[in-house]
């Protein structure tokens, strides 16, 4: 059950301002949503084979084979400290997505729909619930239900993929970046938010950090933009995208000389096109240190 042709029309989707969400129930029945960028395919979860493996969490629902490859199965339900099904043939699909470029499923109970949202319509939620991305409304049998946003960095930090970013940041930053230049950049994931902050700090260069897309673009608008050596951005985020940032900045004729670098969990082949067709200068998988200080050393001390 693929949705290729769901990931074709997401990537004209930013040129509309929208997100595509697809809209799920977990397996305790709550209304989740994911965007649509992160997937590569919905899969029937009795025709692949499931094996259990030692973890030391149990969110961690074992090892699915998915188009040959061992793919790593989250339970939502766990994780989001809700009541899961006894059985886990009552999870009719795995949603199965790339992050980081790392393969992951996630067991639902069943689709509900893919709706599309404007960034204004989805409200920023994390302050309250770091579990949480984003909520927002869409009809469920013609009724207005609340559908959550679920936060994959925070996610995959709690099951062990990702870290606070001291080790990476120590380990492979060896010497500051020498300019004057300053660095823009937009991520509305504390997490994220957090390991981008240690590694400027450790690199000595001066950095302003905001908390969607559209405190970037105001940001830009009142300095010089001589004075900024680069513009760091997430994709996605509320009120404007990383999308929106990008294309903002490479359309504008006193901006498009500023380097853009996209930061992002959502590493998909589509979404890297995307993100080149507008013109960006660099794509790393969010957090990537080593990639984030090559880059940002190539760009500020050219």
């Amino acid at each position: 059950m693929s949705i290729g042709k769901d990931v074709e029309q997401m990537t004209q989707a930013h040129l509309r301002n929208v997100q595509q969400l697809a809209v799920f129930y977990t397996g305790s029945g709550s209304v989740y949503a994911i965007n649509i960028a992160k997937i590569k395919a919905f899969i029937i979860t009795e025709e692949v084979t499931i094996t259990d493996t030692p973890t030391d969490t149990d969110i961690v629902a074992g090892i699915a084979t998915i188009r040959g490859e061992p793919v790593t199965l989250i339970n939502l339900d766990i994780w989001l400290g809700k009541k899961p099904p006894e059985s886990t043939k009552d999870y009719k699909l795995i949603i199965y997505c790339e992050f980081n470029h790392k393969k992951v499923g996630f067991l639902i109970k069943d689709m509900i729909n893919i709706v599309e949202k404007t960034t204004e319509e989805l409200r920023n939620s994390e302050e309250q619930n770091s579990k949480i991305t984003y909520t927002t409304y869409v009809k469920v049998n013609n009724e207005d239900k609340l559908c959550t946003v679920f936060n994959a960095e925070q996610l995959l930090r709690d099951i062990g993929w990702t870290s606070s970013g001291d080790d990476e940041v120590n380990k492979y930053v060896n010497e500051p970046i020498h300019t004057d230049k300053l660095v823009l950049v937009a991520e509305d994931s504390a997490v994220a938010r957090e390991i981008v902050k240690k590694f400027l700090q450790k690199v000595q260069v001066r950095f302003e950090i905001f908390n969607n897309g559209q405190e970037l673009i105001n940001r830009l608008n009142t300095v010089d933009p001589n004075e900024v050596g680069l513009i760091i951005t997430d994709i996605e985020m509320p009120e404007k995208d990383g999308y929106q940032v990008a294309t903002f900045v490479k359309d504008s004729s006193k901006f498009a000389s500023i380097p853009v670098i996209v930061n992002s969990s959502m590493t998909t082949d589509a979404v890297v096109g995307k993100m080149n067709a507008i013109g960006v200068d660099g794509f790393i998988g969010k957090t990537d240190i080593p990639r984030m200080y090559a880059m940002t050393k190539k760009f500020l001390e050219n």
